[in-house]
This record gives C-alpha cells, structure tokens and sequence, in this order.
C-alpha cells in the first residue's frame, strides 16, 4: 500500500510554533497597530472588533500557508529531498537513507505540506468565523 500522508521522526516545537502561534501573534500585533494608529472607522467598515481582527488573522495564515506550500513545490521540483509522498514512491522505493550528520526537514512534524496544510485549514476557520 502506498502511503498518502507523509510520516515523521518526530515533532519539531519550534516548526509548530512557527506554524500555529507566531502567524496569530503578528495578525494580533499588526490589528492593534492599526487600530491603535487611525480612529474607530477602521473597525466599523470591517464589521466591528471580530472582523477587524480576523481579517488580520486570515491574510497572516494565508501567508504563511503560501510559503509552506511553495517551500513544498520547490524541493519537489528542484530536486529536494522526497516528502514520503506517493509521487515518491510510484517507483518503488520507500525512505531514502539520510546523508550522515543530518536531519531531513521532510522528517519531522510539521514539514511543509504539514505547515501548509495547518495554515490554509486556520485560514478556512477564520473565514468560516466571519
């Protein structure tokens, strides 16, 4: 059976942070920031507090999904190291061996498809809350 969903080593703290909190620390920074720099017409023409926020929300996690997803495109088409993937594994072979001393970004949570997928599934939430 080929797998569909990539596998992991371990769970990387620092990547899911990177991936879950800091996108919604800096939507709320930059909220407050413009909210704090203009008058209250702002957060009415978006629809009150809720809104105004969750548009921060959504374009932050929309970015960050898009830098997963092309981190994602790019070492597939450049020749990265395989994702574990079934594209991967259509000719047979299951995990490369590692080069000696390293750690392979594909094999630890979240990697990019993960991050990608993390992100676009917030972004979904945020619009669905609005």
């Amino acid at each position: 059976m080929i797998p569909t969903v990539p596998f992991a080593d371990r769970v990387d703290a620092q990547r899911l942070l990177s991936v879950v909190a800091i996108p919604f620390a800096a939507a709320l920074a930059m909220a407050t920031a413009v909210a704090a720099t203009g008058s209250t017409d702002r957060i009415a023409e978006a629809g009150g507090t809720m809104a105004f926020v969750l548009g921060f929300v959504k374009f932050c996690y929309l970015a960050v999904g898009m830098a997963h997803l092309s981190g994602a495109v790019a070492e597939r088409t450049n020749g990265g190291l395989p994702a574990g993937l079934w594209l991967d594994e259509a000719n047979g072979a299951s995990r490369p061996a590692p080069p000696p001393g390293s750690d392979p970004f594909w094999y630890a949570f979240p990697n990019h498809v993960d991050g990608a997928a993390i992100a676009l599934a917030f972004t979904t939430l945020c619009f669905a809350l609005t």
